[in-house]
């Protein structure tokens, strides 16, 4: 099965949310509030990271 690296990337944001919303948060509502800070920084930061690197392309030729 074939997924795209954006899709693969918000799976694993989702994952690692919900594990560290558990591991540190009692309370359901700080749990979803944790979940959906980590999740939205890791997407975000993500996102603004390869906007950035953009204008720098590989340089495979050699």
């Amino acid at each position: 099965m074939l997924r795209s690296h954006f899709l693969n990337m918000v799976i694993f944001s989702v994952l690692v949310s919900i594990f560290f919303a558990f591991l540190t948060q009692n309370d359901r509502r700080e749990r979803l509030k944790v979940m959906a800070i980590l999740f939205l920084s890791m997407v975000v930061l993500s996102l603004l990271i390869a906007y950035a690197m953009y204008p720098f392309p590989l340089n495979t030729a050699r």
